[in-house]
């Protein structure tokens, strides 16, 4: 027994010693290459946003939770916002998409959607109306219901959480396509 041990304990310095140069390797790929985890932050293209929506639609909070998360400070009405998001409609369906061998529901497909369109301060159109869609299917455990009803209000959340990053992305290239003339303008008369 003691013949078998002796060689694994020699090649384990080894091994741990050729992993850091392959981690570093790995890392000044990555970097090299422009990957970074993606952040907004809209701060500096809009210093406040109104979200503009009715009083029943359940994406109001959430968005305005992200674009102060991304650094863009809440306005106190339409006309004193740099931008102005209005939430015009929301849809959320469920269907069953595959029944057990006892005809039960065996799989549900969620479907959640945003209408939403993008303004400025003075009330000219960024971006038209437009629908952004999340779908997700998951499947029912009919010996754990409360288990799959968890399962199900957190693939809601994630779903809506989804949306209001497309929501703040389209932010984001909005304010690139509004900065994009305003430096080639500036480029051209110097």
């Amino acid at each position: 027994m003691s013949r078998l041990h002796p060689e694994p304990l020699r090649s384990r310095p080894r091994t741990l010693w050729l992993r850091w140069p392959v981690a570093l390797l790995l890392v000044g790929v990555l970097g090299g290459c422009g990957f970074h985890l993606r952040t907004w932050d809209l701060e500096a293209e809009f210093e406040s946003a109104y979200v503009k929506a009715p009083s029943r639609n359940t994406f109001a909070e959430p968005l305005r939770r992200a674009l102060r998360q991304a650094g863009v400070a809440e306005a106190a009405d339409p006309g004193s916002a740099a931008v102005v998001v209005e939430l015009l409609d929301e849809r959320r369906e469920r269907r069953s998409v595959s029944v057990s061998d006892k005809a039960r529901t065996a799989e549900y497909e969620m479907s959640m959607a945003l209408l939403f369109r993008v303004l400025n301060g003075a009330g000219t159109e960024l971006v038209a109306p437009q629908w952004v869609e999340r779908e997700r299917v998951y499947r029912v455990d009919r010996d754990n219901l409360v288990g799959s009803s968890e399962e199900q209000s957190l693939l809601q959340r994630e779903m809506q959480s989804d949306l209001v990053q497309q929501v703040v992305r389209t932010l984001n290239g909005v304010a690139s396509r509004v900065d994009a003339p305003a430096s080639t303008g500036t480029a051209g008369a110097g």
